[in-house]
């Protein structure tokens, strides 16, 4: 049903000779209900955590570097860990503040119910005792304080990502304030492509559907190729423009990088200039930020596209 949704849709769009353009405006309701819960991180948070921003030329290197990567190390085998209805990667935990050493060098295993229920030191192993040790008194003055949360973290190009970040600061255990992001999906060609929202799925159910919808968009100003023209394919970064940029641009925040192939011929030049084009269009808050690992914040998506005589293919090299 909502495939069925989604092209009597982009029929409805082509037949009105809608331009990519007015696309969001055509939307309506949808755009302004994307608009008023897209958030990113409180300013406190960005202040105090993610203060920098992951440059373009680092992304860009990053895809030569990890482009080809096969299956990733747990991307949980360093951080502490959150399990539940939604799996959380810890940042700031309160075992990095405890007073036993041995403690401060492992990583913990936490309850939705904020209950430590594992202790894992360096070389992978539970540490029962320890945690037992722990458990006899707990509601000690290490348990309070702050902690800071990625939801559903992936990997990305190297880096371990998510949109969704939660701040809480405890006080003899319980929640004393708490801040989050809004991220069920992390872009409007996401939240877009989902007819009925659920809650079931994590933030990145929809990316790939979402990729596709941002190239029957650009098929809408841009035509495909001819049959006898064959296909190309071509590998790009998107991005938002940095801080000094966006006060002069303000109407056009988002900038594309050709990434591969390095060499490429007129007509595949051609198209990235169109995809460029229709990217550079797009309002702000279409895309919204992610968060990494290693506190900053990463505006990047990189997009694999192929055009033949059936249209455009965008797919995010994102992986689950």
């Amino acid at each position: 049903m909502k495939k069925i949704f989604f092209s009597v849709v982009l029929l409805a769009a082509v037949a009105s000779n809608l331009k990519a353009q007015d696309f969001f405006s055509y939307w309506g309701d949808r755009w302004d209900a994307y608009v008023s819960a897209a958030s990113s991180a409180p300013a406190f948070l960005l202040q105090r955590y993610f203060n920098q921003e992951v440059s373009v030329e680092e992304m860009k290197e990053a895809f030569h570097l990890h482009k080809d990567d096969g299956a990733d190390a747990s991307i949980y085998a360093v951080f502490d860990s959150v399990s539940g209805l939604r799996n959380s990667l810890m940042l700031v935990s309160p075992l990095q503040r405890h007073p036993d050493k041995k403690v401060r060098e492992c990583r913990g295993v936490w309850s939705a119910t904020r209950q430590l229920t594992d202790l894992v030191d360096k070389n992978g192993k539970s540490q029962p005792q320890l945690l037992e040790k722990l458990n006899k008194n707990g509601k000690t003055q290490w348990l309070d304080g702050e902690r800071l949360r990625l939801t559903e973290p992936r990997s990305y190009m190297g880096f371990t990502v998510s949109p969704c970040v939660c701040w809480e600061i405890l006080q003899e255990g319980k929640p004393l304030a708490d801040a989050r992001t809004e991220a069920d999906c992390p872009d409007f060609f996401s939240y877009a492509e989902v007819t009925t929202m659920t809650l079931d799925g994590t933030w990145d159910s929809h990316i790939q559907s979402g990729a596709r919808l941002l190239g029957a968009m650009c098929g809408l100003d841009y035509a495909p190729l001819r049959g006898d023209q064959g296909e190309r394919s071509f590998s790009v970064l998107l991005y938002q423009k940095p801080t000094p940029a966006r006060v002069k641009y303000l109407d056009r925040p988002y900038a594309l990088e050709l990434l591969e192939p390095a060499d490429a011929d007129k007509e595949t030049r051609r198209l990235f200039e169109a995809l460029q084009s229709f990217v550079a269009s797009l309002p702000d808050k279409t895309f919204k930020p992610y968060y990494t690992t290693d506190f900053r914040v990463m505006t990047g998506r990189y997009y694999r596209v192929t055009v033949n005589k059936c249209g455009w293919l965008v797919e995010d090299y994102l992986k689950k």
